[in-house]
């Protein structure tokens, strides 16, 4: 028994010392990247470094078949990017919510400018959530939609249209 009683005494400092070290760099994390406030997001409009996809927020509130309201005007709707142009196998289209609140992109639309239209189903794209919607054919997930098409839908050049439920243009993104 007197062998292991120095063993454990080790054990247990390293753990101690390992604890003690994680808590310090948590610690000065938090000090380094302090975490954003509610107060900071207040008027903006346009939190992307992406300037090739100007973002518009809307100003009415979005409301549920419950009549609930999921956001008002921090609602920032973004097409991140679309991957893949003009290749069926791998082409979608990234829809970011940057804004503050849910949104409830139930009917919205994204329109080619061939007049091409996916509608949104059922769908609350939580705050900092995504969604990709594919070209090609495929069974939709929470954070993949399908709009079943046979071929590509975008070209280089086009630029693609976000509308809300009410056909008002959310966003735009032109295709490098």
């Amino acid at each position: 028994m007197k062998k292991s009683s120095p063993l454990i005494r080790f054990i247990l400092l390293n753990i101690l010392v390992s604890a003690v070290t994680t808590l310090a760099v948590l610690w000065i994390w938090e000090i380094a990247h302090p975490r954003p406030t509610a107060t900071q997001f207040t008027g903006i409009s346009d939190v992307s470094s992406n300037t090739s996809s100007p973002m518009a927020d809307t100003n009415s509130s979005l409301i549920n078949d419950a009549g609930d309201e999921f956001a008002n005007e921090d609602i920032i709707i973004n097409i991140r990017t679309i991957v893949g142009a003009g290749n069926i196998d791998i082409e979608y289209v990234e829809i970011i919510n940057q804004g503050e609140n849910p949104a409830n992109l139930t009917n919205w639309q994204l329109v080619d400018e061939g007049d091409q239209t996916f509608t949104f189903p059922t769908l609350i794209l939580n705050r900092g959530g995504a969604v990709k919607i594919f070209s090609k054919t495929g069974t939709n997930t929470v954070i993949e939609l399908y709009w079943q098409s046979d071929h590509a839908i975008w070209q280089s050049g086009e630029t693609a249209l976000l509308l809300n439920s009410e056909g008002e243009v959310i966003t735009t993104y032109s295709i490098p």
